[in-house]
Parts: C-alpha cells; sequence; structure tokens
C-alpha cells in the first residue's frame, strides 16, 4: 500500500449534488495517482481535528480527486462553504482499500454516504474485466445522488425505485448477477450486517468498510476500534479501523 504524505494545496472544484451534500474536487496529482478504491483522506475544516472522508473519484489527468460532503456538524458545515482556490490541508491516502484482485464479478452495495466509496470503486471497475452490479439505497428521492440508470436503487420512502432498503435491491437481483459474486459494501453499520448475512446465506464473500469516528487517521489515538474475533479468552481483538481497515472482512466483525 502506498505510503500516506500530507499535503498543503487547493480546492479546484466545488458544487453541490443536493440540498446537504456537496462534491468538492481538490487538486494533488499523488493522491488522484496512488489512491485506491475504499481508501480515505483526513480534510481540515478550520477545526481541531481534521475530518474522514472515503475517495469518490479521481482524475489524474488533471490530478485531482473528489470527495462527497454530507452536512451534519460545524466541520462538514466549514468544508461546504469552501470556494474554488481555498487552501486545505489533506492527509491520504489512508486505509487499505478494496481488494478486486481474482474477482470475476462483483455486488457494490452502498447506503447513504457509501455512495460515496462505491462510485470510486464502480469506476475503478469499468476499466478492469470484472462485472459488476451496484445497488443503492436512500432514505427517499431527495437524497439520491450518483445515481446511474444502470443501477439497483431503492428507497426506504417508495417515491422511486424498489420500496426498501438495499436488501430489497439484493433481492431482485438475477441468480446470473448472484452466482459467483463477491460483495463489497459502505454504509450505515447495521445495513452493512444485514448486507453481510444475506451474503452470508447465498454463499458470497462480503468486505464492509466500517464507518469509525477517527481522530489521527493513521492509528495512533486508537479511537477508531473495530472488534474483530479471535481464538483467546476474550474471544475478541482490537483492529483500528483506520489503519487496520477501513475494509474488513464481513465473517471477521463482532457485530
Amino acid at each position: 500500500m502506498a505510503e500516506r504524505q500530507e499535503y498543503v494545496t487547493a480546492v479546484k472544484e466545488i458544487r453541490y449534488l443536493s440540498e446537504d451534500t456537496v462534491y468538492v474536487g481538490i487538486e494533488c496529482p499523488d493522491i488522484a495517482d496512488r489512491a485506491v478504491p475504499g481508501q480515505f483522506v483526513n480534510i481540515s475544516c478550520g477545526k481541531f481535528l481534521k475530518r474522514p472522508f472515503g475517495i469518490a473519484s479521481v482524475n489524474k489527468d488533471k490530478g485531482i480527486f473528489y470527495i462527497g460532503v454530507k452536512i451534519v456538524g460545524d466541520g462538514t458545515k466549514k468544508i461546504s462553504e469552501f470556494e474554488e482556490g481555498s487552501k486545505v490541508e489533506v492527509l491520504g491516502p489512508l486505509g487499505n482499500g478494496f481488494d478486486f484482485t481474482g474477482v470475476d464479478k462483483a455486488i457494490l452495495v452502498s447506503g447513504g454516504t457509501g455512495v460515496f466509496p462505491v462510485n470510486f470503486a464502480a469506476e475503478y471497475l469499468k476499466g478492469t474485466d470484472t462485472k459488476f452490479t451496484v445497488v443503492q439505497g436512500f432514505r427517499d428521492s431527495s437524497q439520491i445522488i450518483l445515481n446511474d440508470p444502470s443501477y439497483v436503487l431503492t428507497t426506504d420512502k417508495g417515491d422511486r425505485g424498489i420500496k426498501g432498503t438495499c436488501i430489497q435491491g439484493l433481492d431482485s437481483l438475477t441468480p446470473d448477477q448472484i452466482e459467483g459474486s463477491v460483495v463489497y459494501c459502505v454504509g450505515p453499520i447495521i445495513m452493512m450486517k444485514f448486507v453481510g448475512q444475506w451474503a452470508e446465506s447465498h454463499g458470497l464473500k462480503c468486505y464492509v468498510s466500517m464507518e469509525q469516528r477517527m481522530a489521527c487517521g493513521i492509528g495512533i489515538c486508537l479511537c477508531c476500534i473495530v472488534k474483530v474475533k479471535a481464538d483467546n479468552k476474550d474471544g475478541y481483538y482490537n483492529k483500528r479501523c483506520c489503519k487496520d481497515g477501513p475494509v474488513f472482512d464481513y465473517e471477521e466483525v463482532i457485530w
């Protein structure tokens, strides 16, 4: 995995995808060139700690990588107020990312802001021989972003796509789409748990990207612990989401 670095660079693009979500393009040729799907970056926001964001896309020719920011607090609000040319400190690329080595078919599942790293994964797989299906889940139609007509779309409210969660979307897949696939999932913890159970019931391997609160992003502060199964007296040991993840095998996580 490429070594992380810290950069002082500039915002090149910023646009709203929905009422509360912005798409930010940041100039950094090194990150754009080295990042792999599933990795994240830590972004300065004028607060004490940087904020972690999954990489949503890269443009290697322009040397730009993109993140999606849902406005939920002071830090994300500050980032949403960036303008083109705003200076920003970036640490990355961070984490282990998705491994598509030897994968012939993949099912990419996103819930909420999980749409961003899954977008990067789909972007990456388009340049390979791996066949893939994307299942997206949103609360309602107002939250739908980065959607493609070929994707399986679900909304909790049922005002667009299949009514229900990503599980209903997965249940709509054909046997050909399911058989022999590897599942990659990013979204809320409870969603990933159920997607992992769905994959397990179909005899499929599943990898999940855990969304923990991260402070340092490099494994020092130990605030983003994920409990994984272990053959010891406690039955578990701790892994660092930022350093050992964020991508984990569904079967190793203690849910």
